[in-house]
C-alpha cells in the first residue's frame, strides 16, 4: 500500500519542536525520556503518548504550539487529559506521574474552566518548557504557514451561486 502524504497542516517543524520539548523536560526532571511503544490496558485498548521514562513512572504529552489555543485545538489538549486520566485509573498505573509539556505560557494559560479542573483532578500536571527562541521563531513560522494553507483549502471548497449561474 502506498505511503499516505501528510496532511497539508501536519508540521515536520512542530514534530521535531515536540522532540525538542520533551528533551528540556527531561533535563528539567532529571529524567530520561524516549518514545515507548504503545501502552496496552485492559479491555484490549492501547494508548499512545510523546514520551516516558523506562520504568513507565512519567508519561508525557508534548504540546508546540506558540500562543494562546484556538479552535479546535482546546479539543486536541482534552482528548491528552482524557488518554492520561484513563492511563492513571488503570491498575498498577495510578502513581504515574502525567505531563503535558507546552513550550508556550500563553498556550498553557488558554487551558482553563472546566479543562483545567479535570488536569488538576486527573493529576495531569500543565508544565511549561522554555525553548530556544530560533525554535519559537521556527514553530511561529510554521503556524502562519498551517493558517494560510488551511485559509486556501477552505477558499477552495467554497462555490458561490451568482444570479448569473441560475
Amino acid at each position: 500500500m502506498p505511503e499516505e502524504a501528510p496532511h497539508q497542516s501536519d508540521s515536520q517543524t512542530q514534530r521535531r519542536a515536540e522532540e525538542e520539548i520533551v528533551a528540556g523536560l527531561a533535563a528539567s526532571l532529571g529524567v530520561v525520556l524516549t518514545k515507548p511503544a504503545r501502552i496496552a490496558l485492559s479491555g484490549g485498548v492501547f494508548v499512545e503518548v510523546d514520551a516516558a521514562t523506562p520504568d513507565m513512572g512519567v508519561v508525557v504529552e508534548a504540546y508546540a504550539r506558540q500562543g494562546r489555543l484556538k479552535g479546535a485545538q482546546p479539543k486536541k489538549i482534552a482528548q491528552d487529559v482524557l488518554k492520561l486520566a484513563l492511563l492513571k485509573r488503570e491498575p498498577g498505573w495510578e502513581g504515574t506521574r502525567t505531563i503535558i509539556a507546552f513550550a508556550s505560557h500563553d498556550a498553557r494559560d488558554s487551558i482553563s474552566g472546566w479543562l483545567a479542573r479535570a488536569a488538576a483532578e486527573f493529576g495531569v500536571e500543565l508544565f511549561v518548557v522554555e525553548i530556544p527562541e530560533a525554535l519559537r521563531a521556527r514553530i511561529l513560522n510554521t503556524q502562519r504557514h498551517q493558517v494560510m494553507v488551511n485559509a486556501n483549502l477552505l477558499a477552495d471548497d467554497l462555490v458561490v451561486q451568482t444570479d448569473v449561474d441560475r
